[in-house]
Order: C-alpha cells, then structure tokens, then sequence
C-alpha cells in the first residue's frame, strides 16, 4: 500500500508541476509533492502545498534538516529559525533559544522565505494538497516576500502565475548572492526594465520560488483560480 501510495503521489506531483492549468484534473483533492532545488547557501523558496496539522506550521511544511534554517521576512530583516537537535523541542527562535512548536511561523499560501543551507542541502520536498479553488492574496506597500499559492511556474504575468503586475512595480529574484530587479515599465519596449537597465523580457518563476514583490503604487490583490 506504501508503494502504491508513493507511486499515485508521484504520478499527481508530476502533473502539478507541469499543467496544472489543465482542464482535465478531476480530483476534488490533489495531492502530491514538489521537489524545490536548494542552490547554495541561500535559496528563496516558497510552499506550493497545503500541508500538515496545525495546517502550514513551518515543522509541517519543510523536511527536518540538522542545522539548516528557515529566515521569515519581519517586514525589516530576517527571523533566522534554526534546526538544531540540541534543542529541546529540535527548533531554535530568532532570539537563540528553544522554539516551542506552537510558537513556530506558519508558511501559508503565498508566502516566500529563505532556506538557509549549511550541511548540503539539494533539495526540499514539499509534500501535501493543491490549493483549490480562488487563492487570493493581498500585497501590501513596500516589499513583501512571496511565492505562488499554487505550483505554478513561468511567466510572471502572462503565464499561468497570473500576477499583474502594477506599472512602476518589480519583481525581485535571488541570485544567490543579491537580488536581481525587474521593473514593470509601460514606457519600455517591452513593458519590462531588465536587472541591467535596459528593455527586457518579462520575468519567469519557476515551481516552489520565492520572489520579493515591490510595491510602489499600492496594495492590490493577487489571485489565482484552479477548479479541479
């Protein structure tokens, strides 16, 4: 049953991450799981899935790592917690000391975040349920770390992400060791400002990415719909 099990998971991670837009996916529940490629010592990732009891707690939703990290954006820096299996409960807080599992952050729909990687670390599986129906997410002013709500991947607009991304707005993307910024510009060639200053193509995520949104015009909503 385990087999089979694993094999059914695998055959449904397979079509999420490739077309899950598709209109021939019937299942009321979709489940499966995302393999996320862990690239050096910072990776800007994001949960695709809905996962565990409490749903998304972070315990829930990333694969226990000794001394690995997960930092969540406070809104001015980063809240390093660490895994530490010296601790009591196997989690350090941002301030150094045991994290009681109720007190860990959840990583809901939507929501980036770093992986901090010091054992080498390749990858992350998500592993859980497909948000169905209309995913909606608001984005505030300023920066906000996100990631899609569903495991989507491509083009930022005009793919399957369906984020419209306001004129004057951009996306930032990790490089590993900076972010790299693409400005919406409807006086660009293209719409679109590259890292480098010049007109550019429009931005891609991959499946599982996290990403900074920068908000100069104001908060709007972002959504995404998937009807099984």
């Amino acid at each position: 049953m385990r087999t089979k099990l694993i094999a059914a998971a695998a055959l449904l991670a397979a079509g999420v991450a490739t077309s899950m837009a598709q209109s021939n996916v019937y299942s009321l529940n979709i489940v499966g799981y995302v393999n996320v490629p862990i690239a050096g010592s910072l990776t800007a990732i994001g949960n695709p899935l809905r996962a565990g009891t409490p749903a998304d707690r972070l315990d829930q939703v990333v694969p226990y790592a000794d001394g690995n990290n997960i930092q969540i954006w406070n809104g001015a820096a980063w809240d390093v917690w660490g895994m530490d299996s010296l601790s009591a409960t196997g989690w350090i807080n941002p301030a150094g000391g045991d994290a009681a599992l109720t007190s860990l952050p959840i990583v809901g729909a939507g929501k980036g975040f770093f992986y901090g990687n010091n054992i080498g670390t390749t990858n992350v599986t998500f592993v859980g349920e497909v948000r169905t129906g209309t995913n909606t997410i608001t984005i505030p002013g300023g920066l906000t770390p996100l990631s899609s709500p569903i495991p989507y991947g491509g083009l930022v607009s005009t793919g399957p992400l369906n984020l419209q991304v306001q004129d004057g707005d951009n996306i930032q993307k990790w490089t590993g060791v900076s972010w790299a910024v693409y400005g919406r510009d409807s006086l660009s060639g293209t719409g679109w400002i590259a890292p480098n200053g010049s007109d550019g193509p429009e931005p891609t995520l991959n499946v599982g990415q996290g990403f900074f949104y920068g908000n100069n015009i104001g908060s709007f909503s972002w959504s995404q719909i998937l009807n099984p």
